[in-house]
């Protein structure tokens, strides 16, 4: 191209500067009729003036000023792009985990890739590595679980308040953001929290709770979690706790004063009637309670002693 050889041709075809071979050449060049088209579209415009030499002194240093500019293959590194992304998704793949949870009032019972079972009562969350599940026998709980682990090694169950190591064994752990408990009914159990430096062993009809960061160890009779029959039980425990509680099986909020929700409950309550579960908790602490039209909300009165 004309402008490659020469970047003033155009300027100075138009102020009539080219030699007579120049515009022979230019005129017979391919470009020509492209150049014709151009200058019809400046003929509204004053021709600037042009000074040839000062124009090619300006291009020079501008060439010479010019940063060097780092060349990619695009190739290339699409290619390298494309295999870190499936290393990637691979990657999360192989890692990925299986989740199941709960709902208010929902209780599931899931099986675990080595026969294991677990049922889990309502708001709860387990979850597992999807892949290599023989090599990592451990599952993630929050809330609460039973378990009926099928013999072998290896079986854990982490949880906030610390892990429970099995070998073949039926228990139950709740191990919610205010409460945690671990009742074994078959078999034997191991507990440990790192943090608090806690360990226990437990065999069937033993349990352990956790009081604050106190682990108390306690006996049972029961052959089943409660939960299982459509009960929940408490033994001197905080209302606030037993009320969140209700919360898990009932779709619920409570509207109160603070500081007039004090005490201890010792009682049961029932998972699918409401009234007669807030009769059973709220009675027998002296709180009188009234529950919306639309039995969402519980308005909580403390009940003045004569």
């Amino acid at each position: 191209m004309f402008e490659e050889k020469d970047d003033t041709i155009m300027a100075r075809w138009l102020s009539g500067e080219l030699t007579e071979a120049e515009r022979t050449e230019f005129e017979a060049s391919s470009e020509y009729e492209e150049y014709q088209r151009l200058a019809k579209g400046l003929k509204a415009f004053k021709k600037p003036d042009f000074d040839k030499e000062a124009l090619r002194e300006r291009t020079w240093k501008e060439i010479e000023n010019q940063k060097p500019v780092k060349v990619i293959r695009l190739r290339g590194f699409y290619y390298a792009v494309g295999i870190a992304a499936s290393i990637l998704v691979l990657f999360g793949l192989f890692f990925s985990k299986v989740t199941y949870t709960t709902t208010v009032g929902e209780k599931i019972t899931v099986a675990l890739p080595d026969g294991t079972k677990v049922s889990l009562n309502a708001q709860s969350k387990l979850s597992h590595r999807r892949f290599f599940w023989m090599d990592n026998k451990v599952v993630s709980l929050n809330g609460e679980g039973f378990f009926k682990v099928t013999k072998g090694e290896g079986f854990s169950v982490n949880t906030e308040s610390g892990t429970i190591n099995v070998l073949g064994t039926e228990f139950n752990v709740k191990a919610r953001p205010s409460s945690f408990e671990l009742y074994c009914y078959e078999g034997e159990v191991r507990y440990e929290n790192d943090i608090e430096q806690q360990e226990a062993y437990l065999s069937a009809g033993d349990a352990v709770q956790l009081k604050g960061k106190i682990l108390l160890e306690f006996k049972h009779g029961d052959t089943r979690p409660l939960w299982q029959n459509g009960m929940s039980r408490f033994s001197n425990t905080e209302l606030p706790i037993v009320m969140k509680e209700l919360g898990t099986y009932y779709d619920i909020s409570f509207d109160f004063t603070p500081g007039m929700i004090q005490g201890h409950f010792t009682g049961t309550f029932v998972h699918d009637d409401l009234e007669i579960a807030l009769k059973s908790v709220f009675v027998p602490m002296g709180i009188t309670y009234e529950l919306s039209k639309d039995k969402k909300t519980v308005f909580l009165h403390v009940h003045e002693r004569q």
